[in-house]
């Protein structure tokens, strides 16, 4: 079995579910677990109690083939934590499942992993598994399909792809010179090239763009679930990366109960790749955001009115 890698910071609640999930899939007896817990920003007050829980309680879990934790002194924020952890445990076993800790997966998401990490090792065509899948209307045969744009809630490499990401994205000079080479990567997705610019203008810290703009140059793609079988329950206040509007619609499979299935000749096709990458389009983030504003609204609005009840 692969390894799993899961990514913990503050969130106690969240961790216990994730693993408890985890531990739902019987191959979870047979996987080495790996936990990375990033330390507490000292500007942020009763971070660092939150944190030691968080730790003490990794300590405590069971379930699994083994058990490795490594809990960094510093913040090092999300980013530099994945990579750096991602690539201590990728070069021992050659492959590895990421998980992070606001995920809720299904009983079969670790037998669907280790099937699609073991069937697609030597098809160079693959630089990423996902056990996260949007909701795809088009008629797809077979269990999977093949997505153009990489995911980030799941995933698993390997790591003779893994090594090949340009992490320092050496040739964003070039990109950002060229509107035709930067409407061929937002092809994927209309948020990423504003995403990379502003990882590299230090607005944000993304491993996650950087491994996209890598999976395009090099025309990879990611197999994906027909249904997804991971859940995200991080759209709340506590997430560093949040929103209080989930825009990503899923069909959610708790337990698979046969063999995934492969169509023989699993190819990309054009409709697939469209429908799998619209929640990303100009006309769902923006409705996505105007959710988020008026539910934030909506939310301020009943707060104030509570307090004058009160009053």
């Amino acid at each position: 079995m692969s390894p799993i890698i899961v990514f913990a910071f503050n969130r106690l609640d969240s961790l216990k579910t994730t693993i408890k999930a985890l531990k739902f899939n019987p191959e979870a007896k047979d996987s080495d677990l790996y936990i990375f817990v990033d330390g507490p920003r000292p500007q942020k007050k009763d971070e660092a109690e939150k944190v030691s829980q968080v730790r003490e309680y990794v300590k405590t879990i069971t379930g699994f083939k083994s058990l490795n934790y490594v809990f960094s002194p510093l913040n090092k924020g999300l980013a530099p934590s994945i990579i750096e952890g991602v690539t201590n445990v990728i070069n021992s076993y050659g492959k590895a499942i990421v998980v992070e800790d606001d995920l809720y997966v299904s009983k079969s998401f670790l037998r669907f992993m280790n099937q699609m990490l073991n069937t697609f090792e030597n098809d160079e065509r693959i630089f990423q598994i996902s056990g996260f899948s949007t909701k795809i209307a088009t008629h797809i045969e077979g269990d999977v399909y093949l997505n153009g744009r990489a995911q980030s809630w799941s995933w698993a490499t390997w790591k003779d792809r893994w090594d090949t990401v340009d992490w320092e994205v050496k040739d964003f000079d070039i990109l950002c010179g060229d509107r035709n080479k930067q409407k061929a990567f937002n092809s994927h997705g209309s948020d990423l090239f504003v995403m990379l610019r502003n990882h590299k203008r230090g607005i944000i810290s993304s491993w996650y763009v950087r491994f996209c703009y890598e999976m395009h140059k090099q025309g990879k793609y990611t197999i994906c679930p027909a249904r997804s079988l991971v859940r995200n329950d991080g759209f709340n206040c506590e997430g560093t990366h949040c929103n209080n509007y989930n825009r990503y619609r899923i069909e959610f499979e708790e337990e698979h109960m046969r063999e995934f299935i492969l169509p023989p000749f699993l190819k990309p096709e054009n409709n697939v790749l469209q429908d799998a990458i619209k929640y990303w389009s100009i006309r769902y983030r923006i409705y996505g955001k105007l959710m988020t504003f008026l539910n934030n609204f909506i939310s301020t609005l009943n707060g104030r009115l509570r307090k004058g009840i009160r009053k």
